[in-house]
């Protein structure tokens, strides 16, 4: 189940790319310089959202507060660009009831690269355990 999960994820997740960069093309248009500023800059933010997990874990110094303070400006711009993506591909003309469900879509678009970053890596406690020897047992306070 935990593969069926994650492959439902991956494609959540280029899906949300794929949003982020038709939304970013959609406001900052469509010549041949906003485009590839478009695939720019939706890397950019994809990479900002798959590596949540670790930039949450930084520690609290000025790096991390910095990387914290940017990756949330990329979760609003996921947000909004996946938006207005699945406003216009998805759910176009959305009255009351077509809102509630883009609303929903879009949370969920946005957050599947963010599960996708904290389900596909084994905990560390659990690499810790393989590192050690066998025969020694771990205690956990």
């Amino acid at each position: 189940m935990k593969i069926f999960l994650l492959i439902v994820l991956a494609i959540a997740t280029v899906w949300d790319g794929f949003t982020t960069v038709y939304g970013t093309i959609q406001v900052l248009g469509s010549g041949p310089f906003q485009i590839m500023a478009s695939l720019l800059f939706s890397a950019l933010i994809l990479a900002f959202v798959l590596n949540t997990r670790r930039i949450i874990k930084w520690r609290s110094d000025f790096v991390g507060v910095i990387a914290r303070f940017f990756w949330v400006i990329a979760l609003g711009y996921d947000f909004y660009t996946s938006w207005i993506g699945n406003k216009n591909l998805v759910v176009p003309g959305t009255a009351n009831t077509g809102t509630i469900i883009l609303i929903g879509l879009t949370l969920l678009v946005v957050a599947s690269p963010i599960l996708l970053s904290t389900m596909g890596r084994r905990s560390e406690t659990q690499r810790e355990e393989e590192t050690l020897s066998p025969g020694v047992e771990v205690t956990r306070i």
